[in-house]
């Protein structure tokens, strides 16, 4: 009988069908990842868009809570008399310290000229720009960042200029003490102010990528009252109905909003968010917006001296 010889060297292969569909699953697997991989690439620069936003947003709001914070404050002057008036039929006690008046003045449009004098501040009626504070209070060395020693600058403003104690006391026969002045507003998308340690009030950016302010005063029921009963426009507080220092001095709190823009148009469509109003808003970009927001109550009307 014979054998049937074996054959060698027969190499058995992947059929044209079954190269297609080998390739067709390793495209969708290249696809997957890379699609995984785009998703976890866009989500880590958004995430690091805001975290760089929530820093510089931090940032903005305690450099404002610290200065309106202090808004009104005056070390009392030892055993100086005190003085009564009467306002809107109540017995109102004035202040035993140097500074007298109001510790703070806002303008929902911004002011029409930042370097104005204080008692000669004005707000813009027809511009669209945001909402903008100036701040006074008595400086030392304490409640503002020291200056060197050896001057009378014991004080500075919110671009650390020094101030020297160069105001009047209030009260006769008190000292002269450093009245310090700050004026923040926003502009060309930063956080800026002016202080009064430079005679010409020469505005410096503080915090960039801040592109709108919405300020709210909490206002109590009378000057010697401390009970926010309210939240009002600026507008509305200058329109209360007495002089600008007994309306302003009425204000007790300020709520704070401030809207960031990142920095790059990396977003790759607009992404919605709520503005300082709480209304959803869609950006006409791909830059991402947020709001942060924070009450600030004024020590001055609390009863703490620093």
């Amino acid at each position: 009988m014979k054998r049937c010889a074996r054959r060698s060297g027969i190499q058995n292969g992947f059929s044209l069908v079954e190269l297609l569909i080998a390739m067709a699953i390793s495209l969708v697997m290249l696809g997957a990842i890379l699609s995984i991989y785009q998703g976890t690439t866009v989500a880590g620069k958004q995430s690091d868009t805001v975290t760089r936003m929530s820093e510089d947003a931090t940032i903005a709001l305690e450099t404002l809570a610290r200065h309106i914070r202090m808004a009104g404050y005056s070390q009392p002057v030892f055993k100086a008399p005190r003085n009564e008036a009467t306002f809107q039929g109540q017995t109102v006690e004035q202040t035993d310290s140097n500074l007298a008046g109001a510790g703070l003045r806002g303008c929902d449009l911004g002011f029409s000229n930042t370097a104005a004098a204080w008692d000669s501040l004005a707000c813009a009626t027809t511009s669209t720009n945001a909402d903008a504070i100036a701040v006074r209070y008595e400086g030392d060395t304490f409640n503002t960042d020291p200056i060197t020693a050896g001057t009378d600058k014991n004080a500075s403003d919110c671009l650390s200029q020094g101030v020297e104690k160069t105001t009047a006391s209030a009260v006769t026969g008190g000292p002269q003490y450093a009245l310090v002045e700050s004026r923040f507003f926003i502009a060309d998308q930063y956080l800026k102010c002016a202080g009064n340690g430079n005679a010409s009030f020469t505005a410096q950016p503080l915090v960039s990528g801040v592109e709108f302010m919405r300020l709210r005063y909490g206002i109590a029921k009378d000057v010697n009252a401390g009970q926010v009963i309210g939240f009002a426009t600026a507008a509305e507080v200058s329109a209360l109905g007495g002089s600008v220092d007994q309306n302003w001095g009425r204000v007790v709190a300020v709520r704070i909003c401030i809207q960031m823009v990142s920095t790059n148009e990396d977003q790759g469509k607009a992404v919605p968010f709520h503005n300082c109003d709480g209304v959803l808003t869609t950006p006409t970009d791909k830059y991402l917006h947020r709001t942060f927001s924070t009450t600030v109550s004024l020590r001055s009307r609390a009863g703490i001296a620093q």
